[in-house]
């Protein structure tokens, strides 16, 4: 039994990632030391805080319910060492839609290249690809684009912040351009991952001029 107790913080991961079906599944996970200004008065401080999000029925990023999260409780505590404290929390969902305008070589279909390029997009930003606190490389999309058959320049790629849970969005706003630096978007100090919920409305591409 000592054999299978967790000892490191990618242990925590692995085990919350593969916890038994039956108790809920978790999408995604991400875990770090407890900052000294959550510790709350007049409770045992936590050493460690694990984020984490599930998916819906259409496999779009939510937040865990407080039975899955007590469940996960429950699991790891199984598992854990003497000493190790954990806290359950909820990892932030930015969702984001994605803009980009090329320049199409000759002889080439506008339309033809325009949907290849959105197939692209869709594809880099397939959600099981992320995980949360990943951050959005920009010039690798230009690359990516760059490769598309058919396309002479990747003018511009810009990411959009979507938000409105009325529209199916999470409420949570980014401030995408603040978070910019050398063309790496990163994420927030508290634990977040992007979401490009709805890729076949919010990729959206055009063809310009020279």
């Amino acid at each position: 039994q000592n054999q299978l107790r967790t000892v490191t913080q990618q242990d925590y991961l692995i085990r919350a990632l593969s916890m038994p079906a039956n108790l809920g599944t978790i999408a995604k996970a991400h875990i770090e030391n407890t900052k000294i200004g959550e510790y709350e008065t007049g409770t045992i401080p936590s050493l460690l805080s694990m984020y984490v999000l599930s998916y819906d029925n259409n496999k779009h990023l939510r937040t865990a319910s407080s039975t899955l999260k007590q469940n996960l409780k429950t699991y790891l505590a199984e598992y854990r060492m003497m000493g190790d404290a954990i806290t359950i929390k909820d990892a932030y969902i930015i969702n984001i839609g994605v803009q980009f305008d090329i320049i199409v070589l000759p002889n080439y279909n506008n339309n033809t290249v325009i949907l290849s390029c959105i197939d692209t997009l869709k594809e880099y930003f397939n959600i099981d690809k992320w995980s949360i606190n990943t951050p959005i490389m920009l010039k690798d999309l230009f690359i990516a684009l760059d490769k598309v058959e058919g396309v002479q320049t990747v003018q511009d790629v810009k990411i959009v912040n979507k938000t409105g849970a009325s529209l199916g969005y999470s409420d949570f706003a980014y401030d995408l351009d603040g978070a910019t630096i050398d063309n790496i978007i990163y994420p927030s100090l508290d634990p977040m991952i992007f979401e490009l919920k709805y890729p076949n409305s919010d990729v959206v591409g055009r063809v310009v001029g020279y």
